[in-house]
């Protein structure tokens, strides 16, 4: 009798654990994905306050022509960017969270316009995501065309 309460409550307290990791890591996921929605509304609006506070010291951003930048150069040259984007989505998202890293994987679909000429713009991209704290930090990128 004593064996068969032991593993009843083993098995209660394994669910139970299970349970646990699983809500904790559907909210690390929720949280990520609304960072990801706050860096395409920064990168939207061009806003800058918002760059900052998303965006890691130690940022890797590599764009799909083979160009990486860091912190000041990303928003920087997100800044001075001469094109006025008209739309931007991201789809196709996927969300694996790891402890207190995660990976966003993600279609870039954008149209901009630049002295009267519209540019659709559609790119593949994986995000790295850090956890610090309670906040989620954009710690890197890379883009590639499809």
């Amino acid at each position: 009798m004593q064996t068969k309460l032991l593993s009843v409550l083993v098995i209660l307290f394994s669910l139970l654990t299970g349970i646990q990791t699983v809500a904790a890591q559907s909210n690390d996921e929720a949280a990520v994905t609304q960072a990801v929605e706050s860096m395409r509304q920064a990168l939207f609006a061009r806003d800058a306050k918002q760059f900052d506070a998303l965006v890691s010291e130690n940022v890797s951003y590599g764009h799909s022509a083979g160009r990486i930048e860091n912190k000041k150069e990303f928003i920087t040259a997100a800044l001075k960017n001469k094109s006025v984007m008209t739309s931007l989505t991201f789809t196709d998202q996927t969300v694996k969270v790891a402890n207190d890293k995660a990976i966003v994987r993600n279609t870039y679909n954008g149209v901009s316009d630049l002295d009267g000429k519209t540019n659709a713009t559609k790119i593949g991209g994986l995000m790295v995501w850090t956890k610090i704290g309670d906040t989620w930090q954009f710690y890197g990128r890379q883009a590639y065309r499809l």
